[in-house]
This record gives C-alpha cells, sequence and structure tokens, in this order.
C-alpha cells in the first residue's frame, strides 16, 4: 500500500485527498480516540471569521506544528499581556 505524503500547507492536504482514496491508504492510517461534547462549554468563545484569516492561521498553524486554536490562544494570551501593560 502507499504511503500518506508530508504535508507543507492544508492546501497541499487538500489537493491530494481531492485526487486520492483514502482506502489506498488505510494500512498507513492510525486509529485516533476523540472525544465529543454536545454540550456547550462555558469557557467557550465562538468567533467567526473572513475565510482568508482562517486560511492564513491555518496554514501558519501546520507550519509551527500547533493547531489553530493553540495559535489563536496563544496569541490572544500575549495581546492581554501587552495591553496590560500599557494601561
Amino acid at each position: 500500500m502507499a504511503k500518506i505524503p508530508k504535508f507543507n500547507n492544508e492546501e497541499e492536504l487538500q489537493q491530494f485527498w481531492s485526487t486520492h482514496d483514502s482506502a489506498d491508504f488505510w494500512d498507513d492510517m492510525v486509529d485516533d480516540e476523540v472525544e465529543i461534547s454536545l454540550v456547550p462549554q462555558k469557557n467557550m468563545l465562538i468567533m467567526p471569521l473572513n475565510e482568508s484569516i482562517l486560511r492564513d492561521v491555518r496554514e501558519l498553524a501546520l507550519r509551527k506544528g500547533v493547531s489553530s486554536i493553540q495559535l489563536l490562544q496563544k496569541w490572544i494570551v500575549a495581546g492581554l499581556h501587552q495591553e496590560s501593560n500599557v494601561t
């Protein structure tokens, strides 16, 4: 069976999977455990972003090896620290 290549960005990933069948890579896939909560979290913020900003965030997060959420959380914390030192 074929091996799943490494991707440099989300566009490469999307391009690859738009032209390949995941069944051809079944043996190369790893099971993962996920937890899904349908109950809204009290400490969660939903923030709409335009498509280009979201794409840029995802690509930068991928390059840094972190999730988009982790990157945005880091930026928010840094911004809060900066603002609290200004006032």
